[in-house]
């Protein structure tokens, strides 16, 4: 059984920011259990899917300077070999952006999110020396997560995984991730099957008072995979769980519920 512990260094551990004793007590624990193997393999599938919709665009002069100043001096990596870092690119704003941030905070709660933050100084000097033997896509993610962390933006999203109910789509998986001050999220689906034409998915939010709220309908495409901003049908004081059912096109404004294929925890 996977406690909430462990999902967080697992979601952690899929971006490298866990500390030396933290990342080698987590590696002996997922050398023995299996089920936390797999829930680290699903992690870093959902996270991949995620981190290409994110489009690059030119940073601000100001936070260029002061990220590129940072990373200056040369550090001791580890293995891999040190590689030429790329210039940085700037992801854009909100919700594109925070799923970048996916990859840091994926599961995580946001009373561990506010812990992270109080931690801002550690978690940048671990992405920094990790920014030395990653790839640009990783830089990129670096970059992000200092520009929020600047920002103070981490401790208002809420970040769940919503996985397969259904028997005969045993690899479908989600992602959602929610913003609780601007009332907004983002939706990312990955290996769903195809429906027939007179039917849709339906994503719901479930509110303080476990009542679901729709929040929009979505189309897959070739592939199976689907990418959504959302936003509740009325306002959220504090979003529970994120589901999704099979429902009339168009959608409906009470969940079926012996339609569901995706939950979260």
């Amino acid at each position: 059984m996977i406690d909430e512990r462990l999902e967080e260094q697992a979601a952690l551990h899929v971006l490298g920011a866990l500390t030396g004793a933290e990342a080698l007590e987590f590696k002996q624990k997922l050398y023995a259990n299996p089920e936390l193997k797999e829930y680290v393999a699903r992690l870093s599938t959902a996270t991949g899917a995620v981190a290409g919709a994110v489009p690059s665009v030119e940073p601000p002069p100001q936070l260029r300077a002061k990220i590129l100043a940072q990373i200056a001096p040369p550090q001791k990596s580890i293995s891999p070999p040190e590689r030429k870092l790329n210039p940085l690119s700037w992801l854009p704003w909100a919700l594109a952006a925070d799923f970048a941030v996916l990859c840091v905070v994926l599961n995580m709660q946001d009373s561990q999110l506010r812990r992270k933050i109080g931690e801002q100084a550690q978690q940048i000097s671990s992405l920094n020396q990790l920014a030395q033997s990653l790839s640009a896509t990783t830089n990129s993610l670096q970059q992000t997560v200092l520009a929020l962390q600047e920002t103070n933006r981490l401790a208002s999203l809420r970040i769940a995984m919503l996985n397969s109910l259904v028997a005969d789509a045993p690899k479908a998986i989600a992602v959602s991730l929610w913003d609780n001050e601007k009332q907004d999220g983002v939706l990312v689906a990955q290996n769903l099957q195809a429906l027939p034409v007179d039917k849709d998915y339906e994503l719901w939010v479930m509110d303080e008072n476990k009542n679901p709220v729709a929040a929009g309908v979505f189309h897959l495409d070739e592939n199976g995979t689907a990418r959504m901003d959302f936003k509740p049908a009325r306002a959220i004081k504090t979003a529970g769980q994120f589901c999704v059912t099979t429902e009339a096109k168009g959608g409906v404004s009470s969940p079926t519920l012996k339609n569901l294929v995706l939950a979260s925890n």
